[in-house]
Order: C-alpha cells, then structure tokens, then sequence
C-alpha cells in the first residue's frame, strides 16, 4: 500500500471517529432540544395561563365587591363596570379553554417521557376541576351584577357571599396547580443542565479516546515509515562519512520501501566503485580513477600543468652488482619513497619507465597555478628522502659492505599539455602528452652535461621561486627545438640556501653574464672562482672547458650566448 494510500485510510479512521463522536453527541442533544421544546412550548405557556387565571379571578372578585360600593345614583359608572367584568369573565374563560388544549396536547406530545405524562395527567385532573369551579364562580359574579343593574343592592350583597365557597379552588388548589407546574419545568430543566454537564464530560472524553485511538493508529502506521527513514538517513550519513554501509532491511511496499530498494542499489555501486578503485588504485593513481569514475573514461583536455622527469644516476652499473630480487626490492623501496613525496605533495605518478619516473602535476589537484611551486618542492624533497634511502641500502640490497652509490637526476619543465586517457578502444592510459612532457625528459637528461641533480624550465621558475631558491645555468637548445631555453638549478627551499651557495650563485651569475658578453677572461675568472668555493660545481667546470674551446674557435659577432645541446 502506497503512503498516499495510508494517509488517507489514516485520515478515514480518524474521521469515523470524530464521526461517531459527533453522533453520540447528537443524541444527547436531542434529548435536551426535545426537553427544552417541551418547556418552551407548553409549561412556560401553562404556567402563564395558570398565573393568569389566579390573577383574574382575584381581580373579578375584587372587582364585582367594588362594584356594590357605587353610587346607585350613578348608572354610567355601574354600567362600565358591569360591562368590565363581563370582559375579566370571557378571558377568564378563554384561558381555561386555552390552558386544557394545551394540557391535553403536551399528554399526546411522545416527547415527554412516561412519568412525565403521567404528571401532566394528573395536573389536567386538578385543572378540569378548577374549570368547573370556573363556571360557577362566573354565575355568582353574574348573579351580583344583574342584581347591581336592577337595582336590588342587598340581593347582590347576598348573591356575593357565594364567592366564598370558590375561595379553596382559586386559592390553595390552583396555587398547588402552579406548583406542580413549576416542579415539572424545576425537573426538566435540572435534567437539561445534568445532561449538558454529561454533555461535557462526554464531549471531552470521547474526544480524548479519539485522539487516543487516532495517534495510537497513526504512530503505528507511521512507526514503519519512519523507522525506514530513520535508517536511511543513519545509512546515508555513513556513506557521507565515508564508511560504504550494509543494505537496508526492505520492511514495507510503499515508496519508502522502493527508496530503500534504490538505496541499495546505490550501495551496491558504491562497493563496486570502491573495488574498481581498490584494484586500479594500483595501477592508477586513485585521484585518477575517481575523476574517470565520475566524469567518464574518455576525457582529454589541454591545460597549464608541471611535468616532471627523473631517473637513477648510473642505473645499468647498479643493477649489474646485483642480483635480480635484489634490484626488484631496490626499485620497489625506491618508487615507494618517490610515489609518497610526489603524492604528499599533489603530484600524479603517470609512469615507471624502468628506474625512470614520470609525475605531473595539475589543478585543480594544485590549487591555482600552485602546480610548479608543488613539483619544485616534491623534487627538493625526494632529495632529503634519498638521503635517508642511502642509509637503508645494506639492508634492501644485502650488500653489507660498499652498497652501490643511489644518485638522482631530475627535470621539471612548465606549460601546455594535453591531458586525459589516451589509447586504443581496447587499451587506454591517463596521462601527459606534448612538448612540455619532451622538455622535461630533456632538461632530466642534461643533468648529466651539468653535473647537476635538478634542471628546472624558466617558466618552472618563475611559477616557483617564490618557494624555492634556484641560479640561472644557461641558454640552450635542447634536440628537436630550435627555441632557446632558459635553464635554472634548484638549490633549495626559500630561506635553506646555505651563505656559501649564495656567494656561489653570484659569482657564477657574473661569470655567466661575462661569458654571454664575450669577455672570456672575467668570465673564465669568475667560473674559476666558482671552482674553488666548490670543487664538484659541475656547471662552472663545464663553462671553464666551454670558454676553452671558444677561445680557440671564436662564436661569430653576432652570437646570443645560445648553446646548441644536440644530444637527448
């Protein structure tokens, strides 16, 4: 069942209930309406005609005994007050007449009960009495004033003490009319006021057992529901966090149940994902592997990026002392410590060429344009941690005694490139491809004719040197270009240059800038100066043979200070 569907069989019960409340509730209404109409419409109206009666019948005696105080000499006067008591007599009668229907109708009315009935019975009784009183009680008025008009005053004074005999039914047994009357309105109307105080109490009760019996309905329909979503969102926060969690128990048929469903589903590719990762994170850098997860397999742009290239120094000569588990175990220690400088500092390994490693790095991995200034300092670092690999080679190598030399040359070149998965519909690779990826291999290859262990490209420098500190080392052209390029060492990290690696820089500065005019001696000077401060400076030992050879064969006059490297 749908939660719609809930909703509205939820709505339906609690509906039914306030329905039946609501029905109880017009029941007992019923009851007082039917009460209060039996009150309003005949012992209010009885009363008053009953009230009425003792009122005028006092008001026709007092009347007839005031007429026999006139002056029979008088006739008007005695006439009007004849005619007034024959109108007292005709609403004295027209009363009685009105006050028996409506006692016999209330007998007939089924809206009172059967005690009730047989209390009207009774009050008619008392009144049928008091009618035929009536009667008489009107011949005797009747009798005094014909007695008045004819002018026989002491025959009406005898006819008047014949009042006297009507003095019990007009005076204590109609007041007794009146009183059972008043007790009749007394009692309905307390049963009135019992049955709204019950009214009350049932009004609220039922509306408490509703909102019991509705919220026990609705935390039992709605338990289910929450309770599954409650786990889902447990569930999904742990998968926020990072933790792929277990399926949900699929407990209902609505749509949390079809959620719960798809959020299975959802996990079970998360867990595929996570073993694709798992076993290409291997193979790929995992950073790769979710952008291609993410963003599909065949991706390939060109962006600004730094490409790094590096290899060990006399490789071949190493690999021969050793035996082949031992070279193995050489170059997994080695790519280890590379592979967690290079991604401590954002890089990407793309590939091991033999000893050989080729990284890059790119944002928005490195934030910004912070891709070369992370290259320099990946490289500056694989440094120090070759130094500390140098301590470690007796044990990775079991040569105890004279363990082979570990030295690495490295170059890091800046600038455009493609990059993204590139290959065969059935074999691909992500990586570099371009002329920067050429120059980097390049400037690493010409560590060798430098003597040197980190060449870096101009644009690499100047991305960089607010982190690292470096000296210009030549102008050249390296194989297949035929643009110069400005070539820079790194010397170390801003602020750890040493003052004589200072001194060294400025003076292999001037010298550079003597060579480039062509003033061989300052610069030969200078260069030798340099050789002095440290005698393994390759680059100043390089120009010193450099200057050699120009002295014997002369650059033309229009030389830019190029060098033209034709090996790779």
């Amino acid at each position: 069942m749908t939660i719609r569907k809930k909703i509205f069989l939820l709505a339906g019960i609690l509906l039914a209930l306030f329905g039946a409340v609501v029905g109880v509730l017009a029941i007992v209404q019923k009851l007082d309406s039917d009460q209060i109409s039996n009150i309003a419409e005949y012992e209010l109206p009885l009363a008053r005609l009953v009230a009425e009666l003792d009122v005028d019948t006092d008001r026709y005696e007092l009347g007839i005994l005031r007429a026999l105080r006139l002056d029979p000499l008088n006739p008007p006067e005695l006439a009007a007050a004849i005619a007034a008591k024959k109108q007292v007599g005709d609403e004295l009668r027209a009363d009685a007449d009105a006050a028996t229907a409506l006692i016999a109708k209330a007998i007939r009315d089924t809206g009172y009960r059967a005690a009730e009935r047989v209390e009207l019975a009774r009050i008619e009784g008392s009144f049928k009495y008091l009618i035929r009183s009536l009667e008489g009680f009107l011949a005797t008025g009747e009798q005094v004033m014909a007695d008045l008009a004819d002018g026989r005053r002491e025959d009406a004074r005898t006819a008047s003490l014949g009042f006297t005999k009507y003095a019990q039914a007009f005076g204590p047994d109609l007041s007794e009319v009146r009183l059972n009357l008043a007790g009749l309105t007394d009692r309905a109307t307390r049963d009135v006021l019992a049955r709204q105080r019950l009214n009350t109490y049932l009004s609220f009760g039922l509306f408490l057992l509703a909102c019991g019996i509705g919220l026990g309905v609705s935390a039992v329909g709605s338990a289910r529901v929450i309770g599954g979503l409650r786990q889902l969102v447990v569930r999904t926060r742990a998968i926020e966090a990072g933790t792929v969690s277990e399926p949900l128990s699929v407990l209902t048929r609505d749509e949390v149940g079809e959620l719960a469903l798809s959020f299975n589903r959802m996990v079970e590719e998360l867990r595929t994902r996570d073993r694709i990762k798992d076993t290409f994170g291997k193979f790929v850098d995992p950073r790769i592997v979710t952008r291609l997860i993410g963003s599909g397999a065949d991706q390939a742009e060109r962006r600004t990026l730094t490409v790094f290239f590096s290899d060990i120094k006399g490789f071949s000569g190493i690999s021969e002392q050793l035996t082949a588990s031992a070279v193995v175990n050489l170059l997994n220690n080695y790519f280890g410590t590379v592979a967690e400088v290079i991604h401590a500092h954002h890089g990407f390994i793309d590939k091991y060429i033999g000893d050989a490693v080729m990284a890059f790095w790119v944002s928005p991995f490195s934030a910004g344009d912070d891709h070369a200034s992370d290259a320099c300092l990946a490289a500056l670092a694989q440094q120090d941690a070759i130094i500390l690999l140098r301590t470690q080679l007796p044990e990775i190598t079991g040569m105890r005694r004279d363990p082979p030399e570990l030295a690495i040359r490295m170059g890091i070149a800046t600038g455009e490139a493609v990059v993204g998965t590139i290959g065969s519909d059935s074999s691909r690779s992500y990586t570099v491809i371009g002329d920067t990826v050429n120059l980097a291999s390049r400037l690493e290859s010409i560590n060798k004719l430098y003597s040197t262990s980190l060449i870096l490209s101009e644009e690499t420098y100047r991305m960089a040197q607010q982190v690292i500190e470096a000296r210009e080392l030549d102008l050249i052209t390296v194989a297949g270009k035929t643009e110069p390029v400005r070539i820079y060492e790194a010397m170390a990290r801003v602020g750890e240059i040493a003052p004589e690696q200072i001194q060294l820089r400025e003076m292999y500065a001037n010298g550079l800038a003597a060579y480039r005019r062509q003033d061989w001696d300052e610069a030969q000077r200078c260069f030798e100066s340099c050789q002095l401060g440290d005698a393994n400076d390759g680059p100043s030992r390089l120009f010193i043979e450099r200057i050699s050879l120009l002295r014997s064969s002369p650059p033309p006059a229009d030389w830019d200070g190029v060098w033209h490297i034709q090996e790779k």
